[in-house]
């Protein structure tokens, strides 16, 4: 992950938060891109709250013209509640990813020219419910904590 906040020093970077708020901790990206967004000070960054539509903003994400994309969005890749990861591109499949109809690979085809990466949080709960579970509360604590420094 350090090596993906450096970048944020030197480049034009997008950080897009992916989720459904109404769905337990499937909204965690959405809500990670929020707090993100209030801390940000570098005209180089910008950080979107795509909620569960990342395709409505691929006009100013081309606009923006990033060399960067990190997309934040709950994962299951198989670990415990709370834990994050960065996926490179290559490892995510054809597939759509999350519980969002979306598939990365398309989204990647849109943007075209940018590095994408994917911040995957390992959610506890995904049932119909506002609110986060306390442990994926503290994964966002760690990685705003890891940000924080790239920020300002």
């Amino acid at each position: 992950m350090d090596r993906i906040l450096k970048r944020i020093k030197k480049e034009r970077v997008l950080i897009i938060g992916i989720g459904n708020r109404l769905k337990g901790d499937d909204g965690v990206g959405s809500i990670l891109a929020e707090k993100l967004k209030e801390k940000n000070k570098k005209e180089n960054l910008l950080i979107i709250d795509a909620e569960n539509m990342p395709e409505n903003y691929i006009g100013i994400i081309r606009r923006f013209s990033p060399s960067l994309i990190l997309i934040i969005d709950a994962i299951d890749f198989g670990s415990f509640s709370g834990d994050f990861r960065i996926f490179e591109i290559k490892e995510i499949k054809d597939t759509t990813f999350s519980t969002h109809n979306f598939s990365i690979l398309l989204f990647k085809k849109l943007i075209n020219k940018s590095d994408i990466y994917l911040l995957g949080i390992q959610p506890e709960n995904l049932n119909l419910q506002e609110g986060l579970s306390y442990k994926v509360n503290l994964a966002i604590e760690k990685i705003i904590e890891k940000f924080k420094n790239f920020l300002s």
